[in-house]
């Protein structure tokens, strides 16, 4: 079933991912197996949600 799903080799770009809806979305992109572009107004926060999905074995930027 998660090959159906599997996002592998693709990339996400996520408006809004310093928030709480938006940082979800780009976690489980993540865990579907995309590359996840982190946007939003503030750099820390963008830092922070980069921080935990390398840290569950994601990439992100």
């Amino acid at each position: 079933m998660s090959e159906m799903f599997s996002l592998t080799g693709k990339v996400a770009v996520v408006t809004g991912g310093t928030g709480v809806l938006g940082g979800a979305m780009a976690r489980g992109l993540a865990a579907a197996g995309a590359t996840v572009g982190i946007l939003g107004r503030r750099a820390e926060a963008a830092a922070e949600t980069v921080a935990a999905i390398t840290a569950a074995g994601g990439q992100a930027l």
